[in-house]
């Protein structure tokens, strides 16, 4: 695959290029770009993204598999910019942080963090199903 870290496991550079792992037994199934002479689909390519978001914040501070408070309030402040800006409560992020925190470590990981951009994706899909009932509407 990739390069790896000097103990054999992937490195962040690594992992990105994975596209998509599918369990078999106890490991993981990997396909990765560089075997497949096709190019990612949209949805992979989107899930590439947030790996290397959550990645990119979490990098910032201690452990690099998990987001702190401060990392999560920065990615939160430039990668949903504008769902911070329409929250009237300043402690929103503490909420969220909260909320996310499932095992109460004081630490988002991956999986509590994909939750936030389920929640936030299931609400826009919504918004986006008004919109569409809207237009035709007006047909």
């Amino acid at each position: 695959m990739g390069r790896g870290s000097s103990d054999g496991r992937l490195t962040v550079e690594d992992s990105v290029s994975v596209v998509l792992c599918i369990p078999s037994s106890s490991t993981y199934v990997c396909l990765c770009k560089s075997q497949s002479a096709a190019m990612p689909s949209e949805l992979e390519c989107a899930m590439e993204s947030l790996i290397k978001v959550f990645h990119r914040y979490a990098d910032k501070e201690g452990d690099s598999n998990t987001l702190s408070r401060g990392e999560l309030k920065d990615l939160m402040s430039t990668e949903l910019s504008g769902f911070l800006a329409s929250q009237k409560d300043p402690a929103t992020v503490d909420r969220i942080m909260k909320d996310l925190d499932a095992n109460a470590d004081g630490q988002v990981d991956f999986e509590e963090f994909v939750s936030l951009v389920v929640g936030l994706s299931i609400a826009c899909e919504k918004c986006y199903q008004m919109h569409l009932k809207k237009q035709q509407s007006k047909k």
